[in-house]
């Protein structure tokens, strides 16, 4: 029963109600009447929104460069915008923090928590810990309990001298709980801005704090029973608990099932289902909070039941997490900012002493990932990255603190505190772990023994291995009569890592997995011509004259880290070549810049040789029977051009079907430019290793009629043009190097850059991409030796064929 005091009302636990009389609040009829906006709701909720977005976004901007993420910038918005610095100004105070304003706005917040939290089970996938390694587990569990050890000893120990902490009993327990968790969604998040997502420390971060997860929700669904006040209302309350997670796995599961299965594959889930399951969220959360449990488990559990990933889970993100995002969520940080007021803190002895203990919580956290990391055979240097991952606070963390103060379980001081630690800590280590991982190889694995996987260097008569990507249906074709034509034969078979990718759209964490499609579970998390894909490719091997093997992979990722899975897969199947698809298709201009950036850093990565595929319909049938192939190898000379007629030379094997043709070149400004000692001694091994290759496939091909060698000198630049203009209308495939060293002795890179419009196929494969070449038809296949340090950056020239003939001439005369 509630007791009045003065003007206020004291609640059951002690919480204060203000009460407020019946004002104008409702219809305001404008300022021409004499109305103050701010004497009225609904418009200082909106300035206050307004006032909040702006300084959020502000301190976003600012905080950018110091990697500090976006949830410490909203809640230090909120915080500036709080009781102890604006909000403490009585004027700012009396217009913008009404009681009945505030009320309204913390409602707004707690909406946007109950829909961010459901997004999170809806991410979640449970799968992920069936398939995390046995150490993943071993280092989330380790360091979870020596950090919960240490903490819960300390609090019992200490629990008379911290008054700050209201409601005891079982509810003590869950303080160092919170000290000790490490959060997957929140981990995932910080990852993702940090661009470490999907590297092999990111993937174990995330397998580790996956179960901490589990032990999270275990430990709220509990606190259904301790919060209340007697022995029969928790048995009620934990009996109605269990009913309701029943009713959701069984009943609310199978409907959310029936909807997918109704569902058209490659058709877009109807919008009357997506607003049926976006009000089952509030009504999850009304069920959970009816039955007095916290309103959070009802949005989790139907967040959960819901499968990652298409059709219905990248539905719901791509629906309403911007939404929910960029602006619930923002007001609920903001409303956790201004519920910390600094001048509450007064006990300066118990704060001394509960910071003791919090600051001795994350050391044992750190301490314990680090050692049970070390104990992994994990590197020093990658135990203190995963130790300082694992100590990342975030989202669930203030929705937890908020649910604590608004429950009056702590006083003020204590919420105060326990949201400046979980700030502090992670301002801390989030540049800490950019400036170590950038320190770090990016690609550890990736960069080991990379020039034992080249075409050059691979042993004869041993199996060849091809990492295929494909991101849609549109290159299946090209990609598989290029492995009909690569050669597969008895003593070297052709065995192809096929790699269909997507966008990480409805899923928490990336996916690299092996494809199995009698796993529906799994298949939701594909597209929708993933099965077709495959199926096509599955076909050839079981039809191709030689011996094929097609082993599918599955890959769910970002672009912007995708090739990250891709190069780290080559390193470790001892993969010598990987093709990627070049986008033409005009349809596909949307994301077309996402994958030639994606083709882009897999050259800057890879561990071997990378071939970009550029398909303009090849003229030979897909017909197996009656295949034929013809190839040009346009040869200059250089390590990427010695890949390209490694690859010809294994071509010329199958003299049934495929012709081959070598073009070299022969540049006489390069022997006759004066060099450096240095360089002509670089330049005679890179000849020497030039005519290495030259020979193996002259002797390789002698007397044999399916293979010509043409050989041509050639004075200037515009002669070499006018040469490779000659391939028009003869082969169905151009090979080329992607090297632009020939081309850059004649002019300055930054001149050549004017007019490559796609420098990822260098200078020499870009213009025979482009429309003006053979009207398009002619397929190109540029190939590029392993480097270190590739950078690519796109220019939007758009210049024709005949424009860079003209500017390659203007610099000739010179």
């Amino acid at each position: 029963m509630a007791t009045p005091v003065g003007n206020t009302i004291i609640g059951i636990r002690g919480a204060p109600i203000t009460c407020v009389k019946e004002d104008m609040n409702r219809n305001y009829r404008g300022i021409w009447y004499g109305d103050s906006p701010f004497n009225f709701v609904f418009p200082t909720v909106l300035a206050k929104v307004i006032v909040i977005t702006l300084i959020s976004r502000g301190l976003f901007v600012l905080l950018r460069p110091l990697k500090q993420p976006k949830f410490v910038c909203y809640v230090l918005g909120g915080i500036i915008l709080g009781p102890s610095f604006i909000g403490g100004i009585p004027i700012v105070k009396a217009t913008l923090y009404q009681p009945r304003e505030t009320e309204l706005f913390r409602t707004l917040a707690i909406i946007g928590g109950l829909y961010a939290v459901f997004l999170v089970g809806v991410k979640m996938d449970s799968s992920l810990i069936a398939r995390s390694a046995k150490n993943s587990w071993r280092i989330g569990i380790c360091g979870f309990l020596l950090a919960l050890t240490v903490t819960s000893t300390l609090i019992f120990t200490q629990l008379d001298h911290l008054p700050g902490i209201i409601m005891r009993g079982p509810f003590v327990f869950y303080v160092p709980l919170s000290l000790s968790y490490t959060f997957f969604p929140v981990v995932a998040e910080a990852l993702e801005e940090l661009n470490l997502m999907n590297t092999e420390l990111g993937q174990l971060a995330m397998s580790s704090a996956m179960l901490n997860d589990f032990i999270f929700w275990f430990f709220l669904g509990l606190s259904v029973a301790f919060k209340q006040d007697t022995i029969s209302h928790s048995i009620r309350a934990m009996f109605s608990f269990i009913v309701l997670a029943i009713f959701t796995f069984t009943v609310v599961r199978g409907r959310v099932k029936l909807i997918i299965r109704k569902t058209p594959i490659g058709k877009p889930i109807n919008d009357v289902y997506i607003v049926c399951i976006l009000v089952g969220v509030l009504f999850m959360a009304l069920a959970s909070d009816f039955i007095g449990s916290t309103s959070l488990l009802g949005p989790l559990l139907l967040g959960l039941v819901i499968p990652a990933g298409p059709p219905l889970g990248s539905a719901l993100v791509q629906k309403t997490e911007c939404f929910v995002s960029e602006f619930l969520l923002p007001l609920l940080f903001v409303q956790v900012g201004y519920s910390t007021d600094l001048k509450i803190i007064r006990n300066w002895e118990m704060f001394a002493k509960f910071q003791i203990i919090i600051v001795l919580g994350y050391l044992s956290k750190f301490v314990g990932t680090l050692l049970f990391s070390l104990s992994c055979k994990i590197k020093f240097k990658s135990a203190i990255l995963l130790s300082l991952i694992m100590n990342i606070k975030g989202l669930l963390e203030l929705i937890n603190l908020h649910r604590w103060i608004f429950s009056t379980y702590i006083d003020e001081q204590t919420y105060t505190q326990l949201v400046l630690s979980t700030l502090g800590v992670t301002m801390i280590v989030t540049p800490l772990i950019d400036i170590l991982s950038r320190s770090r190889t990016r690609l550890d694995l990736s960069c080991r023994n990379r020039g034992l996987r080249t075409l050059c260097s691979m042993p004869k008569n041993t199996e060849f291995r091809i990492l295929c990507c494909v991101h849609d249906e549109e290159s299946v074709h090209s990609l598989i009569t290029l492995l009909e034509a690569s050669n597969p034969i008895e003593s070297s078979s052709i065995c192809t890592y096929l790699v269909q990718t997507s966008e990480l759209i409805g899923l928490a964490a990336p996916l690299l997995v092996p494809y199995d499609k009698k796993r529906r579970k799994l298949k939701l998390a594909f597209s929708a011509s993933t099965d077709q894909i495959i199926r096509a490719f599955e076909n050839y091997a079981k039809n191709s004259r030689g011996p094929v093997m097609i082993l599918p992979f599955i890959m769910v990722a970002s672009y912007k880290t995708m090739h990250e899975s891709v190069c780290r897969l080559a390193q470790e199947k001892f993969i010598p070549l990987i093709i990627l698809p070049f986008q033409l298709n005009n349809r596909y201009s949307g994301i077309n810049a996402h994958l030639r950036q994606f083709n882009a850093n897999v050259q800057a990565y890879a561990p071997c040789t990378v071939g970009i595929l550029v398909d303009k319909g090849f003229s030979c049938g897909m017909s197996l029977i009656h295949f034929s192939y013809h190839v040009i190898v346009i040869f200059l000379g250089g390590p990427d051009d010695r890949e390209a007629l490694a690859y010809a030379t294994r071509m010329s094997d199958n003299r049934m079907t495929v012709t081959v043709t070598v073009l070299r070149i022969i540049l006489l400004r390069n022997v006759e430019e004066e060099e450096s000692q240095e360089a002509t001694e670089k330049s005679s091994d890179e000849a020497a290793l030039d005519e290495l290759v030259v020979e193996e496939f002259k002797i390789k091909n002698i007397g044999s009629l399916s293979s010509l060698w043409k050989e041509v000198t050639v004075d200037d630049v515009v002669e070499v043009m006018n040469t490779i203009r000659s391939v028009e209308g003869h082969y169905d495939l151009v090979m080329v190097g992607r090297r632009r060293s020939w081309s850059a002795m004649m002019m300055g890179d930054d001149e050549m850059m004017d007019f490559v419009e796609n420098e990822e196929l260098g200078l020499i494969g870009d213009m025979l991409a482009s429309s003006d070449f053979c009207g398009g038809k002619v397929s190109v296949l540029v190939m590029q030796h392993y480097r270190e340090g590739v950078t690519t950056t796109r220019s939007g020239s758009n210049k024709s064929l005949i424009e860079k003939v003209q500017l390659l001439t203007r610099h000739a005369s010179r």
